[in-house]
């Protein structure tokens, strides 16, 4: 059981990685939407938008995957 435990937590480990290179490349487009002004607001707020929801959910997987990796070290039977 807990083989399984740390590969489910290694899987929510990776998801929040690659969430939190989404939310790396969004950020390096809305300051290049910003630099050169060529977009209109609603798209520099939908890029903002999407920024948070990919930092938020980066956090609460890595947050998710350190619960289950903690509970997986417990004694079970």
């Amino acid at each position: 059981m807990r083989e399984r435990l740390a590969a489910h937590a290694a899987v929510l480990r990776a998801d929040a990685r690659a969430l939190t290179e989404c939310a790396e490349r969004l950020r390096e487009i809305e300051a290049r939407l910003e630099a050169h002004g060529a977009a209109p607001p609603w798209l520099s707020e939908s890029v903002g938008a999407h920024l948070a929801a990919c930092a938020t959910a980066a956090a609460d997987l890595a947050e998710a995957a350190a619960r289950l990796h903690r509970y997986g070290g417990r004694t079970h039977p």
